[in-house]
């Protein structure tokens, strides 16, 4: 084999799966995705609601958003519908050691982000309470906020900490969220009263929206102009 061709030789996996798919490695990530893969994909696209991104048949607030306070978020963008599969590359990624998983996924975020036309200053995500950290041995959250602060050349910054724990939101209904989440985030220290540009906040999933309100709202008390939520999933 010549270096050119080993230079340019195709890769053979898919990047969710890892299953036999030829692909090259600059490709875009849809087209190191595998067939298969695309087909449990389903790309958010035509109508949604202009809060919270969930996919709708005509542009108008969903019924979680029409609850939710004004002028706290701008909007959140989200990649794909929360169907089997997302929801099992999700899984995967925070409890069964897929790590390698935030580079693909995150990349369809900043792809999509970057779409919209909306431009940000900077990147945070939505904190771990240490104690969750500990269990887990990282912040999904942070690792997906990491990539895509660089794909969109952006810094990415710690801004919020999670100062007490809270159960999974998941078995919660949107009552127990919010009520459990008030007052959980804070600013860190060395951010207060400093946070006056626009900013992103990068989470896994969007579901009522509770959790990105809230971080949210903290950075909009400590004086940023503009937050918006960028979410692999709603």
């Amino acid at each position: 084999m010549k270096w050119w061709e080993v230079l340019f030789q195709a890769k053979e996996f898919c990047c969710l799966c890892d299953h036999p798919h030829r692909n090259v490695s600059w490709a875009g990530v849809w087209e190191r995705i595998c067939p298969s893969c695309c087909l449990r994909l389903s790309p958010i696209s035509g109508p949604c609601c202009p809060l919270c991104g969930r996919q709708m048949g005509r542009v108008q607030l969903c019924g979680d958003c029409r609850q939710h306070p004004e002028g706290i978020l701008q909007c959140n963008v989200a990649v794909l519908r929360y169907t089997f599969y997302p929801k099992q590359l999700i899984r995967l990624l925070k409890y069964r050691g897929r790590e390698r998983l935030a580079v693909p996924l995150a990349e369809m975020m900043a792809e999509r982000f970057y779409e919209t036309g909306i431009r940000v200053n900077g990147v945070t995500y939505v904190p771990l309470h240490p104690e969750k950290w500990k269990e887990r041995g990282f912040n999904q959250s942070e690792r997906l906020a990491h990539q895509v602060a660089q794909q969109l050349h952006r810094p990415l910054v710690s801004t919020l900490d999670k100062i007490f724990p809270t159960p999974p939101q998941s078995q919660s209904s949107r009552r127990e969220r919010i009520a459990a989440l008030q007052g959980s985030f804070q600013v860190k220290n060395a951010y207060r009263i400093k946070l006056t540009d626009s900013w992103l906040v990068v989470d896994d999933v969007y579901t009522t929206g509770t959790t990105l309100l809230e971080c949210a709202r903290m950075l909009k008390e400590a004086g940023a102009k503009q937050v918006f939520s960028l979410t692999f999933a709603r």
